[in-house]
């Protein structure tokens, strides 16, 4: 019985390594590339919960903002316009199957290894 707690845990540890897509705080923008902040907290099988590391150099894809309305004084009527994201936004990331920074501007690589890795982050959407 041991065994397979043993190895349930160890099953459970390697999933809680893959991250497919998680919500953060933007710390810092220039560009389209932020600094962010997950918000779900890490934890080990039978461990501690722990705050995770700040993410440098994640790219926030091009349509990736929000709208805001406003009266236009001019004509009276609503209007909208398009805001990029800018810190202390809530946004949604996804996590690409493998290493992007080496590709992300076309180029053809070879990834490292790992696979799901949090580094791995795009900015894709503001909740």
């Amino acid at each position: 019985m041991a065994n397979s707690t043993y190895i349930n845990d160890a099953i459970e540890q390697a999933l809680l390594n893959v991250h497919t897509g998680f919500i953060a705080k933007i710390v810092s923008t220039s560009g389209d590339i932020a600094t962010i902040q997950p918000l779900a907290m890490n934890k080990a099988v039978g461990g501690e919960s722990s705050v995770p590391a700040i993410i440098t150099a994640c790219p926030v894809i091009s349509s990736c903002g929000k709208y805001e309305s406003f009266i236009c004084q001019a004509t009276g009527n609503e209007c909208v316009k398009f805001k990029k994201v800018q810190a202390g936004d809530i946004v949604f990331c996804v996590c690409a199957d493998r290493d992007i920074s080496e590709t992300r501007h076309g180029g053809m690589a070879t990834p490292r290894l790992g696979h799901h890795e949090i580094s791995f982050a795009v900015v894709i959407g503001v909740l």
